[in-house]
């Protein structure tokens, strides 16, 4: 048995060792010295297989110059010397033991290296004679063999002028003269590359009736008004004229050994001199020296530096320029700095080696040469590590007393110099984690806290306290609230009755199905939860009928001198109170002139022509607000009335659907190349917070717009009102809540607006209305440029918006969507401040000056959250690239909380 297992075992050894071959083997290859190479080597089953490789019978280890790859020798850089001979590659199997070898390769290594050119012929320098014979020879060498090539200063040497020997490398002068001094080099090539020799030689053979120089010229720096003097002597056979030239022109020397004496230096006497000796053979030899004025320019300033605690420093000081070149030191405490020790000068660096607290001082750089000294002084400040002097593992925001460098810009946070960081009227979203950073040049600390703001029960937002609903119409109560805990929400009658039956309560909703007269009276919402108990808002409920004009005032002429009338009439319950504005002010009925009559109607006496404008007749009553508006037109007996700019607002019935509609004509000329604008806008645009455009009208002149009218009018008029103290015209003030509702409208009409392409150019509050129902719509009603034309700026032969536009637009014509975000932001803060007019302290060309220089900002409204102002911030970006999109702000503005305050 044991036999046969034998046999088997060396029967199945022979048939591995004839299935086992070389896939890949190394052949003798060209390489170049210096570059890379690789000799393959596998097997057809390299399971189990070890590789080497012998070179010249010795085994290869790996370095990095040479190692194997797999079963490849791999060379990063050939040697011509460490790599000659030959290669092998070995096989060997883990299972049997066996080991199997390649046959040998080499490389064809080829290599060209650098040398000098020396002298073959005669022996030494010394022994070369004027008209004797001088061999060179060319010590460049490579494989394969070179090819050479000689050069005299620069220029090519040919075979049929010089006797060259490529075999011997030489070059054979046979008869040198001076004619032949010069520098001489070689340069070779082969497959490996071209160079030239490192090392060349000068043929310098000196013929005497050359002039040789004795004694040469120094250069000389001298003080003004010193006097100065040349050296300078040649020798030669017959002795050769030597001349002097002061840059190019011919000095008069009276001095017979070829020295040049000036007396008295002056500015005009500086410069490059030559001394020139002329032989009676070969070229004039010329020897050159400069002269200059001794001077010193004044030292750069040093500034001031601040250096930490334990650390190796350099300080260099900058040498002035000055002649001769000026000597530098440093010097501290009035003593030499010393040129070793741990503080100590090298070269013109003062060296701390390393700081400590005692080098804090001044330490001052000399500079000094034949024409004076200069001195800057350096302060030295040596920083000590810093450290927390309060605090705890986990401390609290007001415990953290380092110097802090993270500002915050919102004005509720302020920052002691003690590094106490206080949070006045904490917010919601206050709630995170701060970090205190403390800084000096020896290292910084952090410290952090989080900040957790417990919400307390209240009201989102509260209920305004007194509110209307239109009679005979739908309407709602609405009540949120929020808590640590969510909060039940409900409403009850304050008087205890119950809710009638047609009154249904959803969600903190109270829904009026049809209101009624007995709807009228006290109601409390209650919210509560289990953790922070109750909390009541009682609203007072008005129901009233919505202010209707009765007669509307018409667009009148008169002749100046006489009376004009405008009729005025209105309903509603409770009664409304009408009043008159004329442009953006409001008349005072105790002007003699001016006289409002007890059914509404304007009398105005012995009219002028400065009382010509658009009339707006506004009446409101407790729960809501109406206006209408007639141009009145003063002339001469004989001139004619021009024509109606806001011709009519009124209610327009069709396709089953009503709109309350206004009609503009448009302050252009039908010959305008750009057309209507606006009207393509209004006209391909369908939103439901974009004002619908109804009609054109372009038969005559002046052209009509129709355009989607509201029944409370424009949003400027209706922030202003609501700000009025006039009990008789106040309507409901918008809450925080509903400002940000109002801009959020706003937002997602431009959003569909500049979604497809088109630009507003004009937007603000003027040029948006709003319904009783708090539905905003975005519109153009500043095309017609007389209700608000003092909002309007005259510039460059146009009226523009000024205060609602950024630079580029004003200055450069450029109007974008980014244009349309600056506005927005502008329209935002005239929600938060009722309507006011953005920089009223300033007059128009103060606004220009200022948008020129990159200096108008707008302040915080009184009462707007600090997040809506940052968001009116970004929308003020200088660059149009840095502003939000209105896709960007309808999110934000999404994501507010429904009431700020916590």
């Amino acid at each position: 048995l044991a036999t046969l297992r034998a046999f088997h075992t060396e029967t199945e050894a022979k048939k591995q060792a004839a299935s086992f071959s070389f896939t890949k083997e190394p052949k003798s290859q060209d390489a170049l010295h210096g570059r890379s190479a690789m000799l393959r080597c596998e097997v057809n089953d390299p399971q189990g297989v070890i590789y080497s490789w012998k070179h010249n019978g010795e085994t290869v280890t790996n370095s990095e110059r040479r190692f194997l790859e797999g079963g490849n020798l791999k060379f990063t850089a050939i040697d011509r010397t460490l790599d000659s001979g030959n290669f092998q590659c070995f096989a060997s199997k883990n299972s049997t033991g066996e080991e199997y070898h390649t046959g040998e390769a080499s490389f064809n290594i080829k290599w060209l290296e650098s040398g000098m050119v020396s002298l073959k012929s005669p022996e030494s320098e010394a022994e070369i004679q004027s008209s004797s014979q001088v061999v060179l020879r060319c010590n460049i060498d490579g494989h394969p063999r070179p090819t050479n090539r000689w050069h005299k200063d620069e220029t090519p040497l040919s075979e049929k002028s010089y006797k060259i020997n490529n075999k011997d490398r030489t070059l054979t002068l046979p008869n040198a003269s001076p004619d032949d001094n010069g520098v001489y080099y070689c340069c070779a090539k082969n497959a490996a590359g071209h160079v030239c020799s490192n090392d060349n030689f000068t043929l310098n053979i000196i013929d005497k009736s050359f002039p040789q120089p004795v004694v040469k010229p120094e250069d000389l720096v001298v003080m003004k008004n010193e006097e100065a003097l040349f050296h300078c002597q040649f020798t030669a056979e017959p002795p050769p004229t030597v001349e002097w030239y002061h840059d190019n022109e011919l000095v008069a020397n009276k001095s017979r050994n070829g020295s040049l004496f000036i007396t008295q230096v002056k500015p005009r006497n500086t410069g490059l001199y030559k001394c020139v000796a002329q032989g009676p053979r070969g070229p004039p030899v010329s020897l050159e020296a400069s002269l200059r004025i001794a001077e010193i320019e004044d030292m750069m300033p040093i500034y001031s530096r601040v250096f930490p605690a334990d650390s190796l420093e350099r300080v260099t000081c900058r040498v002035p320029h000055g002649h001769p070149e000026p000597e530098v030191w440093w010097e501290h405490a009035g003593q030499r700095v010393p040129a070793e020790g741990r503080v100590y000068q090298d070269g013109l660096n003062l060296i701390f080696s390393p700081t400590r607290g005692e080098d804090s001082g001044t330490y001052t750089c000399f500079a000094q040469n034949k024409a004076g000294q200069r001195k800057q002084e350096l302060t030295v400040t040596v920083a000590n590590v810093v450290i927390f002097l309060l605090g705890k593992d986990d401390p609290l925001l007001n415990h953290v007393v380092t110097r802090s460098l993270f500002f915050i810009k919102d004005v509720r946070f302020k920052l002691f110099p003690n590094g106490t960081l206080r949070i006045n009227n904490v917010e919601v979203y206050d709630g995170h984690l701060y970090s205190c950073e403390s800084k000096t040049e020896a290292g910084k600390l952090n410290g952090q806290a989080r900040v957790y703001v417990l919400e307390r029960l209240k009201f989102t937002p509260t209920p305004q306290a007194y509110q209307c609903l239109e009679l005979n119409k739908e309407g709602h109560l609405q009540c949120s609230a929020k808590g640590r805990q969510t909060p039940t929400v409900r409403w009850i009658r304050t008087d205890g009755s119950d809710l009638p039956v047609w009154v249904e309560q959803k969600g903190g909703t109270l829904h009026f199905s049809t209101v009624t007269r007995a709807d009228a009276g006290n109601y409390t919402c209650l919210a509560s939860n289990s953790q922070q108990g109750e909390i009541r808002a009682v609203v007072q409920l008005t129901v009233a009928v919505y202010v209707v004009f009765k007669l509307k005032p018409e667009n009148t002429t008169v002749y100046q001198g006489h009376t004009a009338v405008l009729h005025c009439q209105a309903t509603g319950d409770p009664p409304p109170f009408i009043q008159w504005k004329k442009k953006d002010k409001f008349l005072e009925a105790d002007k003699s002139r001016f006289q409002k009559m007890a059914n509404g109607s304007l009398v105005i006496h012995d009219v002028s022509m400065e009382d010509t404008g658009s009339y707006t007749c506004i009446a409101g009553n407790s729960c809501n607000i109406a206006h209408t508006s007639a141009e009145l037109y003063v002339v001469a007996n004989d001139e004619k009335a021009p024509y109606k700019m806001i011709q009519t607002i009124g209610l327009s019935v069709g396709a089953a659907v009503a709109y309350i509609i206004i009609v503009l004509g448009l302050m252009f000329s039908a010959n305008d190349k750009s057309g209507f604008p606006g009207c393509e806008m209004f006209a391909k645009l369908s939103h439901a917070n974009l004002a619908r455009l109804l009609g054109i009208c372009r038969e005559v002149e002046p052209h009509y717009m129709i355009l989607e009218y509201t029944d409370m009018g424009d949003l400027k008029q209706y922030l202003r009102v609501s700000k009025s103290k006039d009990e008789k015209v106040k309507v409901q003030p918008l809450s925080t809540k509903q400002k940000v509702s109002v801009c959020l409208q706003v937002a997602r009409g431009m959003e569909h607006l500049s979604n497809q392409r088109f630009v507003h150019k004009d937007l603000a509050s003027r040029n948006c209305l709003i319904s009783s129902k708090r539905q905003i719509k975005v519109s153009a009603l500043g095309l017609s440029k007389d209700v608000y034309n003092s909002e309007y700026y005259h510039y460059h032969q146009s009226w523009i918006p000024l205060r609602w536009l950024p630079s580029e637009a004003v200055f450069e014509d450029d109007f974008s969507t980014k244009t349309d975000v600056w506005s927005f932001g502008v329209l935002m803060w005239e929600v938060f401040s009722f309507g006011e007019l953005p920089y009223a302290e300033l007059t128009d060309d103060k606004v220009l000056e200022a948008l020129q220089e990159g200096k108008l900002k707008l302040s915080p409204p009184q009462g707007c959250p600090s997040r809506v102002f940052k968001l009116m911030v970004r929308c003020w970006a200088a660059s149009p690239k840095d502003r939000l999109s209105f896709s960007d702000i309808c999110a934000a503005l999404n994501d507010l909380p429904s009431e700020s305050k916590v």
